[in-house]
């Protein structure tokens, strides 16, 4: 897969560029930290992690900051660099914390999914005791889909929902590999 036609690509990277006219663009102003520890722009994030993910995963990245109306720059490009890095290294930091949650969480399930599942077999057997016919038949495959439909919860945390999380948490790892490039051309 090529890398789409919106992308440059430079020295076998496909280039992320981002342009914004003050430094302070990138980050979210109603965060009260100092910039190094500031939330990026909603907006920037969204753009970054939308384009890694039409960028093909072989493709190494660059993302490219350009600032065009700051006559002399108000952060040293070292210090946006490492704010946006500090932000997608908290960001994944959080993606893999609830992942670790939704699979404790789907552990826990598993373990009171097969407890029911094991009281509702086992009241089954026992329903065998009761006299034959439609009625005893109906009361014991009743319990056994109880028994069964109280594993699907457990058995979707465990095989499904934590997938969306490990896709989040590579596309952050992979802006977090890119090569980061801020610079300011009031020329642009």
């Amino acid at each position: 897969m090529d890398t789409p036609e919106r992308y440059r690509v430079e020295d076998g990277r496909a280039c992320i560029d981002i342009r914004v006219r003050e430094s302070r663009q990138l980050f979210d102003g109603r965060d009260p930290a100092p910039f190094h520890e500031r939330d990026l722009d909603e907006a920037a994030v969204a753009y970054l992690l939308g384009a890694a993910q039409e960028i093909p995963r072989a493709q190494a990245l660059k993302i490219v900051i350009n600032i065009t109306e700051e006559a002399r720059p108000h952060l040293a490009p070292e210090v946006i660099a490492e704010a946006v890095r500090q932000h997608f290294a908290h960001e994944r930091q959080q993606v893999s914390r609830r992942l670790g949650e939704q699979l404790r969480r789907g552990r826990t399930f598993l373990a009171i999914g097969l407890a029911v599942l094991t009281v509702f077999l086992s009241a089954s057997e026992l329903a065998l005791g009761l006299p034959a016919g439609p009625a005893r038949e109906i009361l014991r495959e009743g319990l056994v889909i109880t028994g069964w439909v109280a594993m699907w919860r457990p058995l979707e945390v465990l095989l499904y929902d934590w997938w969306p999380l490990m896709d989040e948490r590579r596309q952050l790892e992979r802006v977090l590999g890119a090569q980061l490039v801020v610079s300011f051309d009031a020329s642009s």
